[in-house]
């Protein structure tokens, strides 16, 4: 299963890839095809020239005809000239790898390198078409160039991804001619465009199509206004613009408006009553993620036009049914594009599709439709994008669904409860490029009507009950494939020696029951998933240079590391736990670079792994020394190699070499020696496990350097056991890479995943630690496990140890503590188990808040072995009344009692010096007491008169 971490833009993303591939592969890549036969203008031809030099690197080898020597500029790649006066007319520079979104750009591999020259100008009294868009490094780092306004002749004008920064320059008002500005921005890019007034939109009353995508129009309050007084519009492209929303409209001029798209601007209204509903011209409406709330209105019944609707990712809500009542019927037979991905809508049939004779792309994934799939779905014959997948549809998938799709390219019905009922002679009319039917149930057999499908790029089939054998027409078929998962299923067998041949990026095959070696892999492949399964060994040249996760846990894998993980330089994450390995890692020296690339023997340094940051070892034999591997590691920030049979000491040089790391876990090997006090200088360390070696010696000083145990917030940001990626078809996450790693926590084994990002431990138990606890511990505010248990610790338990605000478990059992029971144990509000059996411990027990609410069986287990101690809860009683301070009670408390001494005896003896040294002070206090004096006594004696009548009187 793969989760993406935008889910908004993932099957938009993947659909406009789809389309704009197509793009790219009818478009002309040379420009100079539309050139005329006019000579070239020798001040033209200068001044491109002059352009060019301004071009520090050209990797698509766009400018190579732009010789000196080849004096006809007509006749050069991207140039058009006029035939008649020679003047250049068109210049298309454009990167052709078109982007998928706003949000991973172009392919920044062909841009062009450099800056746009101001020697443009020398063209602006003819150039009519200028597009550069795509050169994301043409534009890097720098304003958008306000001297393009003086480009008097175009009307055409892009410069979408260029990676411009800053306000958008209002000289662009100036082009009067223009018809078509197209300056659609980059999400990705860490400085935006923006612009706070477009009112120099005004002077373009010739403009057709405006596209500002991306750029931050939040300031720009009067939009509408703006663009309201073009006569001529058309199109109006304005997502992910921070847009507010109109407060009010009267009337609006856009009677020509064909294609609006205000995409994830956050209108936050109703969707009814909104201006754009009374466009009656559109063609396309595109709203998707505006925060929409409520059913569409009755008003859209009049466009007629309408030919594509997109209100994905608004709250809707209302059944199927009252949505598709909705649709125009005066436009339902020419509709092409439906999509409500993730509108809250509900309901049973989509039974209207038949009436939808035209429509190529049907989308409502993410909602909450139940029933099944009709069989008219096998009749929309133009249908390319077919996207259900994320909703509670139930019943058969046969042949007759798909038998009508002849133009079927992208297909989405994953996480449904679907069986698919296809023969396996069925060939199918249609040939697809994305197919994800995860959850569905596609078994027992491999489906053979895939066997045809060899365009596909991406290909999810996880989860889907196949078993036996992979077929070996699957890795020929899918060799073109950039996606491939076949995970969690009953797949058996060996998987081919060489996969070399194929194109994969990313490969997913975790739980199932393959067998044999982990084949070569293709160059091209950056995410590797063979987990759980029974894979006993590394072919031979296991090498992918692009390598950016191996995730082997759970496997039989026996044998030694490969030595060609050395060249792996883009490695981030290699997980080989809970296999059968053994001997020493590789320390990735000269001697194994060389192995497998001779020309490193001359290099002075031996290159680092700087991208690696995960390496998991756990439940291995590997043995020998602290892995020298580490040390190509800069990095690194989890580092696991517990349960294994590693010996020697740990080096100083920890610190130095991985500064950045945050779990440190060594436990269940055969360390020796001290503990480094250079380990305690790993200032991000929130995990720390020395657990079960043979450490000796004091544990070291200065424990507050542990600066990330200090602070109860997470230094790491994300889920260190998670995947993530950035590919062509979105900014990915794939899901967790390992199950879990075990901490000995609460008297119990307990396996972290997610909250491992909220975990921070001490366990240095099992060792043959002496002396005593330092009393830099309780500066520990942060930490939530201690575990010191089975050492040959002595001395007092820390008095400060009520400091350990966070702490959950406690266990300093099994070793020669002696003293009393600090009652700051008492303050640690969070303390759920508690440890301190078999020490040498005396003294009464303390009591109260949270030592009386811990959750155990058997309280008095936590002192067992401590013949000294006295009171509940073991049978022991103390001598003495229970409420005597103990000795080492609280200094606070003594604090507070020695303060309290001290301001009676100041304030008394400011009074005294006062009486002694003013004469009024004297005077007015002894005739107050005397005032006083007299007046007791005179209530005294009637009181005691009135009494003795009474007695009289009796």
């Amino acid at each position: 299963m793969i989760w993406f971490a935008v889910p908004s833009i993932r099957a938009m993303a993947a659909a406009s890839f789809l389309f704009l591939n197509f793009l790219a592969t009818t478009s002309s890549i040379d420009g100079s095809s539309e050139s005329s036969n006019g000579s070239c203008i020798p001040a033209e031809r200068a001044a491109l020239l002059s352009f060019k030099d301004g071009i520090t690197s050209d990797p698509g080898s766009r400018l190579v005809s732009w010789q000196q020597e080849h004096h006809d500029c007509c006749q050069w790649s991207g140039v058009t000239c006029s035939s008649r006066t020679g003047h250049v007319i068109k210049l298309d520079l454009r990167n052709r790898s078109p982007p998928v979104s706003e949000f991973n750009g172009p392919d920044e591999q062909h841009s062009l390198v450099g800056q746009v020259s101001s020697s443009l100008l020398a063209l602006r009294h003819c150039l009519r078409h200028l597009d550069l868009s795509g050169n994301i490094f043409l534009g890097d780092e720098m304003g958008m160039p306000g001297f393009l306004g003086s480009l008097q002749s175009l009307t055409y004008l892009n410069l979408s991804f260029m990676g411009f920064y800053g306000r958008v320059p209002p000289q662009l008002g100036n082009l009067s001619k223009l018809e078509q500005l197209d300056i659609l921005g980059d999400l990705s890019h860490p400085s935006p465009l923006y612009s706070n007034d477009i009112s120099w939109v005004d002077g373009l009353r010739s403009l057709e199509h405006l596209n500002m995508g991306s750029v931050n129009l939040s300031g720009a309050v009067h939009w509408f206004h703006t663009v309201n007084a073009l006569p001529n519009l058309a199109v109006l492209v304005l997502r992910f613009c921070s847009l507010n929303a109109p407060s009010s409209l009267v009337h609006h001029n856009l009677t020509v408006l064909e294609e609006l798209d205000l995409s994830y601007n956050s209108l936050n209204s109703p969707a009814a009553p909104n201006w754009f509903w009374d466009l009656t011209s559109l063609r396309s409406l595109r709203l998707w993620g505006c925060e929409l709330l409520g059913m569409i209105p009755g008003t859209l019944q009049n466009m007629c036009n309408l030919r594509s609707l997109n209100l994905s990712f608004n709250n809707i809500g209302g059944d199927i049914a009252e949505v598709v009542h909705r649709i125009p019927n005066c436009s339902r037979k020419n509709l092409q594009e439906l999509n409500m991905m993730s509108a809250n809508i509900t309901g049973t049939t989509l039974q209207f599709v038949s009436n939808l004779s035209s429509l190529s792309w049907l989308d409502f994934s993410g909602n909450h439709l139940s029933g099944s799939v009709p069989v008219e779905i096998g009749t929309l014959r133009n249908l390319t994008v077919l996207d259900l997948g994320n909703n509670s549809l139930r019943g058969v998938i046969s042949e007759d669904h798909l038998a009508g799709l002849m133009n079927l390219k992208f297909i989405d019905l994953s996480y449904n409860y679907l069986e698919f009922t296809i023969g396996s002679h069925w060939v199918p009319q249609f040939n697809l490029v994305w197919a994800s039917l995860s959850a569905c149930h596609l078994g027992p057999q491999f489906p053979k009507w895939f066997q045809r499908q060899e365009s596909i790029m991406f290909l999810d089939i996880s989860n889907t009950g196949l078993l036996g054998r992979i077929p070996d027409w699957f890795w020929t078929t899918f060799s073109k494939a950039e996606y491939l998962d076949i995970s969690l299923n009953k797949l058996s067998g060996e998987l081919p020696l060489s996969l070399d041949f194929m194109s994969m990026i990313a490969l997913f095959m975790q739980s199932n029951l393959l067998t044999g070696l982990v084949p070569k892999l293709p160059r091209t492949i950056e995410v590797l998933d063979i987990s759980k399964n029974t894979l006993n060994g590394f072919a031979p040249n296991f090498q992918a240079p692009h390598l950016q996760f191996a995730i082997l846990f759970s496997n039989c894998i026996s044998g030694t590391i490969p030595t060609s993980i050395c060249t792996l330089q883009e490695l981030m994450v290699l997980d080989l736990s809970n296999n059968l390995l053994t001997m020493e890692l590789p320390d990735c020296g000269r001697k194994e670079l060389t192995q497998w690339n001779p020309s490193s023997n001359n290099s002075p340094r031996v290159n680092s792994m700087n991208y690696f940051t995960t390496l998991l070892l756990s439940n291995n034999s590997l043995s020998g020394g602290f892995p020298l591997f580490v040390l190509q590691c800069p990095n690194l920030i989890f580092l696991d190699l517990t349960r294994n049979k590693f010996t020697g000491e740990l080096p100083g040089w920890i610190s130095e070499v991985v500064p950045n790391l945050v779990v440190l876990r060594l436990g269940s090997n055969n360390f020796s020696g001290h503990i480094p006090i250079e380990i305690l200088e790993l200032g991000n360390v929130s995990i720390l496990d020395l657990s079960s070696n043979n450490f000796s010696g004091a544990i070291p000083q200065y424990l507050e350097n542990l600066k990330a145990l200090t602070t109860s917030h997470s230094i790491l940001s994300e889920n260190p056991f998670e995947e993530i990626y950035d590919d062509k078809f979105g900014f990915t996450s794939t899901g967790l890479y390992n199950d879990s790693f075990s901490v000995v926590i609460k008297g119990q084994v307990l396996d972290y995943r997610e909250n491992t990002l909220f975990l921070r431990s001490i366990d240095l138990s099992c060792n043959s630690l002496v002396g005593e606890i330092p009393k830099e511990l309780s500066s520990l505010a942060g930490l939530i496990n201690l575990n010191l248990s089975s050492n040959l610790l002595s001395g007092n338990i820390p008095n400060k140890i009520g400091n350990l605000r966070s702490l959950e478990s406690l266990d300093l059992s099994k070793n020669k503590l002696d003293g009393e029971i600090p009652q700051g144990l008492s303050d640690l509000t969070y303390l759920s188990y508690l440890n301190l059996s078999y020490n040498n411990l005396s003294g009464r027990i303390p009591t109260g808040h949270q030592l009386d609410v811990l959750k155990t069986n058997d309280l008095a287990s936590m002192y067992i072995g401590n013949p000294g101690l006295c009171g509940h809860p073991i049978p022991r009683q103390c001598h003495g009344p229970p409420g005597d301070l103990p000795t080492n009670s609280d200094p606070s408390q003594m604090d507070f009692l020695l303060g309290s001494i001290v301001g009676l005896v100041a304030g008394a003896w400011m009074v005294f010096c006062g009486l002694v040294f003013k004469k009024r002070w004297r005077y007015a206090y002894f005739g107050l007491l005397d005032k006083l004096y007299d007046r007791l006594y005179v209530i005294s004696i009637v009181t005691w008169r009135k009494w003795f009548r009474n007695t009289d009187v009796n």
